[in-house]
């Protein structure tokens, strides 16, 4: 009897090992299914089922949310993406992920035929996008930007204020809350659009621009250097390697301002933590913008440089490196205007 129970004992451990294990071998394979991206359909995925969730490739999903550089570190099995504006940073089998400034929970990642797979609500959490499986015709549906939260566990409503860029009392309101009380599996409507505006995110030193002439020289010689690529095309998390034919918004800017000697971070949301804040504007200031068609919570999702005459010079995922003229007073660009940072001293 004493024997069964030791049996019994380590088969029950080796299970619980393989089931919270980055590497798991019991998982179900389905049938391919079409995704649709705000109710059109774009591609077809691979998912697979785990206790009963769906899963999906990581970098498969990646891509088709336009988060097109993407990282990996083998050693530790660890996804680094971004879409040029938000960098997502998760582990294999880690129950904590990084999207942009901020730490968020997750269902751990799983490492399966070489392939990582996030769950329906890992996805959506790191993408800002609700995700869903829809049984009518077994496809993978996907609402983005997000209009709704599905609550995971760890959560608070502190982080998921925090996350979305909004309040806790603002996210209480939207959802008749009456306390702070939240249960995993609850589905949160996320603030309107004008309760979730970002802020100027967390400082970081500003690099020193050259010294070795003076300011309005450089900054003459910066947009001289922004002009030359007017044409180029427009990719989602397109790589410096892929310069100058192909820019996001701050692959564009990081590329010109090291044309100039002028060291600059990679995604819109890290360039609007430099500088120093302005609001007299000079030319080669940064000009920050959301992009409520991509996110849902305010962030920073487009960055410019600003032109003398009250000019932004750009890529726009809509016609590439261009100039737009009067931008503040752009019908588009001044609703969804932010702030400007200055980085040439």
């Amino acid at each position: 009897m004493r024997k069964n129970n030791i049996r019994i004992f380590i088969l029950t451990i080796s299970i619980l090992a393989l089931l919270t294990s980055p590497v798991l071998a019991f998982y179900e394979d389905v049938p391919e299914a079409g995704i649709a991206i705000n109710g059109t359909m774009v591609d077809g995925i691979k998912p697979i089922k785990i206790a009963g969730d769906y899963y999906i490739p990581f970098t498969h999903l990646s891509k088709l949310l336009g988060y097109n550089d993407i990282r990996f570190e083998s050693g530790t099995k660890t996804y680094q993406v971004t879409d040029g504006s938000t960098v997502v940073r998760l582990t294999m089998g880690g129950y904590r992920a990084r999207r942009g400034d901020d730490f968020i929970n997750i269902d751990p990642p799983r490492w399966i035929n070489e392939t990582a797979y996030v769950s329906l609500e890992a996805g959506g959490k790191l993408f800002n996008s609700f995700i869903s499986f829809k049984p009518e015709n077994g496809s993978i549906q996907v609402e983005k930007p997000a209009s709704k939260y599905r609550v995971q566990a760890g959560d608070t409503l502190w982080l998921i204020s925090k996350a979305h860029h909004t309040s806790v009392a603002q996210l209480k309101a939207a959802n008749n809350l009456t306390s702070n009380i939240i249960q995993p599996g609850q589905l949160l409507k996320i603030p309107p659009r004008e309760q979730t505006k970002e802020d100027e995110p967390i400082k970081e030193t500003r690099p020193p621009a050259p010294k070795e002439r003076e300011e309005p020289q450089i900054r003459t010689a910066l947009i001289e250097v922004a002009k030359r690529f007017i044409g180029a095309g427009y990719k989602f998390g397109a790589t410096l390697d892929e310069a100058p034919n192909l820019f996001d918004c701050s692959s564009y800017t990081q590329y010109v301002f090291q044309h100039k000697g002028v060291q600059i971070p990679r995604t819109s949301r890290q360039q609007a933590g430099i500088g120093i804040p302005v609001t007299s504007l000079k030319q080669g200031d940064l000009l920050f913008f959301t992009s409520p068609s991509l996110y849902s919570d305010g962030r920073v999702g487009h960055v410019g440089i600003y032109m003398d005459g009250g000019h932004m010079i750009h890529a726009s995922s809509s016609r590439g490196v261009h100039i737009t003229e009067d931008v503040l007073n752009n019908p588009y660009w001044g609703q969804n205007y932010l702030f400007a940072k200055r980085v040439i001293d």
